[in-house]
């Protein structure tokens, strides 16, 4: 049986254009600062034991207040040198909280990860979403804990036990709308608690967890609003795996499901580039996303237009057309929210070259 490190980074697609690339319409531009999103970032540190199976035993769990206070005390001092570790890029401080074996084969990959992190988790302030000690009658057998069976946001924790006690600590340092969480999963050897799995991943992406994102969705789907639901689902599966492969929704199935549904109506319904033949000009919208702004996120319309965008005056004139069409083209696009942004492109984008664009932000409140 061998023991071995791995390390896994996972960037998400970004799909959200830098809108300080674009020139913008100066009649309204109502965001101070207008910036993507910051890319999500799930970084692991885990280990593991290399074994076709699992050894048998069985497992207590205590969750939260049922946990005895000196053991959470002692799990806290632990927690808050984690966020101290990342919040300052200190790879010594988090090294000395580590598990041995984690130490020897982490090399300097343990550097790049913090560092990473540090640039997402700047503050020290934190609450504690869940907390659960486990006890074990063996080492290396698989654990489960579970936050609950029937609330939105209820989660399964699954990972291999390399202690007979572990505990489960979930920590949400302070933020707005966009939430990060960090999962400590710690052993306890004979010289105490040992760090011996640590996750970055992001819990809630415009105020809303995975769950909610989905109900979002499905309420829209409902209501006839196709692009609104696949917008809040593409927004749902960002946030769907906040600690990775350890981490599962109760509702993960109906959300994967969800997802599919709206993905054939879609296809169904729309092909894409889109002329819009009402208008002289004959744009083409070429997609439309969710768009990360300060203050939140918006649908993002970006279009192909025979226009010359240095035309500032006849670009704003097109845009006017398309804006007063796009409620029927694509229902409930237009309700319940502040704006919507548009961007017309010379061009089609190759994803390579840079290509002029020209944006418009239209306030619908």
């Amino acid at each position: 049986m061998e023991l071995f490190f791995k390390v896994i980074l996972t960037d998400f697609y970004d799909t959200f254009l830098i809108l300080k690339t674009t020139k913008y319409d100066k009649q309204y531009y109502p965001f101070k600062i207008l910036t993507p999103m910051k890319k999500l970032l799930l970084l692991t540190i885990l280990i593991a034991f290399i074994t076709q199976s699992c050894n048998l035993g069985t497992h207590s769990t205590w969750k939260d207040e049922n946990i005895e206070s000196s053991v959470r005390n002692e799990i806290r001092e632990l927690d808050e040198k984690v966020l101290k570790a990342v919040t300052t890029n200190n790879t010594t401080l988090i090294k000395s909280i580590m598990a041995k074996e984690l130490l020897e084969k982490s090399g300097d990959n343990i550097d790049q990860l913090i560092l990473q992190a540090s640039n997402i988790i700047t503050s020290t302030d934190y609450r504690i979403l869940n907390q659960f000690q486990v006890k074990n009658t063996t080492t290396n057998i698989g654990n489960t804990v579970v936050s609950g069976l029937n609330a939105p946001n209820d989660y399964i924790i699954q990972y291999k036990a390399l202690n007979k006690e572990m505990f489960v600590s979930l920590l949400i340092p302070k933020n707005e709308l966009n939430e990060f969480i960090i999962t400590n999963i710690y052993g306890k050897s004979p010289e105490g608690w040992k760090l011996n799995i640590l996750q970055f991943g992001q819990y809630k992406i415009n105020g809303q967890t995975a769950p909610e994102l989905y109900s979002i969705a499905k309420d829209k789907l409902e209501k006839g609003h196709l692009v609104d639901a696949a917008n809040s689902m593409f927004l749902c599966s960002l946030v769907a795996k906040p600690a990775n492969q350890f981490w599962q929704y109760q509702n993960e199935d109906q959300m994967k499901s969800l997802q599919e549904e709206i993905l054939g109506k879609i296809n169904e319904q729309y092909t894409f580039p889109l002329t819009i033949n009402e208008i002289e000009s004959k744009p083409q919208i070429l997609t439309i996303h969710p768009q990360g702004v300060q203050e939140g996120f918006y649908p993002m319309i970006e279009y192909l237009t025979t226009i010359d965008l240095k035309d500032t005056i006849s670009t704003k004139l097109e845009n006017n057309k398309l804006h007063s069409l796009i409620g029927k083209m694509f229902k409930g696009i237009d309700q319940d929210k502040d704006y919507i942004l548009y961007k017309a492109f010379s061009q089609m984008p190759d994803g390579k070259t840079p290509v002029p664009t020209y944006g418009f932000v239209k306030k619908l409140k």
